[in-house]
């Protein structure tokens, strides 16, 4: 029997990180790849420090302990950026922050949840997002780079999520399934938890990878809206988290940094010839998640393509 499949795992150390370089070239091109291939990769990187990071997942237990009417008012009209507590996923919870990586917005959402103050976490999750938000910036300059394009697009108008999420461990009865299969309506969301197994990737040809976290490394998956962007050339992957555990005590936390924009998106000229037809029309990606939460996307198999999908007649 053949080894189960792994994520690409790819290095951004000061080397691989240097525009211009050989070795900065060479991990565009790995990136634009694995986006490709399997729309997901592991980013192995020191960028963040261990101490930093271990403070992040101690202090984010602090939300998952507040009362029910204090966890309420991280409320937003926006689908998924508030918080979540759903009957249908019992054993997934959640926060959000919009422009999570802003000490403005961070401050605002921690006086909204901890009245008394608690600058522990609001220093520790603002260093935090904003170490994430660097990868991600990387990342994208990276696939504009290994396209031939200049990131001037997406330059000044991304805005970024920060997402606390818990999953605790399923009691008799209940699925292993905490979050279940979907794709990301973000153009790319970094991920992180404590350590624990938990998130599974689905391959093109169906197979599921389950991820083994460790030490240093983060997930970087593509969402829908860049599949538009790169006229269906990066691949937006089913993904789901699963907690297939036998001990009931046990709760991954997960972190997540997932990017946005206000400005209508169309893809380049350059990503469009006789081998790549246009596949997507222009669209607004904030217009495309109030599509996603309508009787209509909800039912779409892939929400982008029946929102701006083009259709063999319009061509």
């Amino acid at each position: 029997m053949p080894p189960p499949q792994k994520l690409p795992v790819i290095n951004l150390d000061p080397q691989t990180q240097n525009p211009g370089t050989h070795a900065w070239s060479s991990t565009c091109d790995d990136v634009r790849r694995a986006l490709e291939d399997y729309g997901c990769f592991v980013v192995s990187t020191n960028n963040i420090p261990c101490d930093l990071r271990e403070a992040m997942f101690e202090l984010s237990k602090d939300l998952f302990c507040l009362p029910i009417e204090t966890k309420v008012k991280n409320s937003s009209p926006i689908l998924g950026f508030g918080y979540g507590n759903y009957s249908s996923l019992p054993l997934y919870e959640s926060f959000g922050i919009e422009n999570g990586a802003t000490m403005d917005a961070t401050r605002s959402f921690t006086h909204l949840l901890f009245p008394s103050g608690n600058d522990a976490f609001c220093k520790t999750a603002f260093d935090y997002m904003k170490l994430l938000s660097e990868i991600h910036h990387c990342v994208m300059r990276m696939v504009f780079d290994s396209y031939g394009l200049e990131d001037k697009q997406f330059e000044g108008s991304m805005f970024y999520l920060a997402r606390f999420m818990k999953y605790r461990a399923p009691i008799i009865g209940e699925s292993p399934i905490a979050l279940g299969p979907h794709s990301d309506k973000s153009y790319l969301g970094i991920l992180d938890d404590n350590g624990v197994t938990g998130f599974e990737v689905k391959t093109i040809n169906g197979e599921w990878i389950n991820h083994e976290p460790s030490p240093s490394t983060f997930v970087v998956v593509a969402g829908e809206p860049l599949m538009a962007w790169s006229n269906g050339r990066i691949h937006a992957p089913q993904h789901q988290v699963a907690m297939r555990t036998s001990a009931t005590d046990v709760v991954r936390y997960s972190t997540g940094l997932f990017s946005f924009t206000r400005e209508m998106v169309e893809v380049p000229k350059k990503l469009v010839d006789d081998e790549h037809h246009l596949r997507f029309k222009c669209f607004n990606n904030m217009d495309f998640l109030n599509y996603v939460n309508t009787e209509e996307g909800r039912a779409s198999k892939c929400a982008i393509e029946s929102y701006c999908g083009v259709t063999t007649i319009d061509r």
